[in-house]
C-alpha cells in the first residue's frame, strides 16, 4: 500500500471526486448499496481506517452515510482506486 495521502493530495482527490458527481447530476446510490459496499469491500480492506472512517490509499471518507459529500461510497459517479466497488464493478 502507499504511504497515506497528505492534505494536499485529498483535497485535490475530494474535489475531483466532488466535480465529477455534481456535473453527473448529484446521483447517489441506494441505502442498501451503501451498506453492502462499505460492509463487504471497504471495512475489511487493510487500506480502510476506522479510526476516521477513511480509505487509507486514497485518503476518501468511506461510511454507511447517505449524505454522498460526506461518502464517496454514496456518489454513484466513484469507484475504489483499488477496484474493489465502483460503477462497473458488481
Amino acid at each position: 500500500m502507499n504511504e497515506k495521502p497528505n492534505f494536499f493530495n485529498r483535497a485535490y482527490r475530494y474535489t475531483r471526486a466532488l466535480s465529477r458527481w455534481i456535473k453527473s447530476g448529484r446521483p447517489v446510490r441506494e441505502e442498501a448499496e451503501i451498506a453492502r459496499i462499505f460492509e463487504t469491500c471497504c471495512k475489511p480492506c487493510e487500506a480502510y481506517e476506522a479510526e476516521n472512517s477513511s480509505c487509507g490509499y486514497c485518503g476518501c471518507r468511506v461510511n454507511l452515510a447517505k449524505v454522498a459529500p460526506l461518502n464517496k461510497i454514496a456518489m454513484a459517479t466513484e469507484e475504489c482506486p483499488l477496484d474493489k466497488w465502483g460503477t462497473n464493478i458488481q
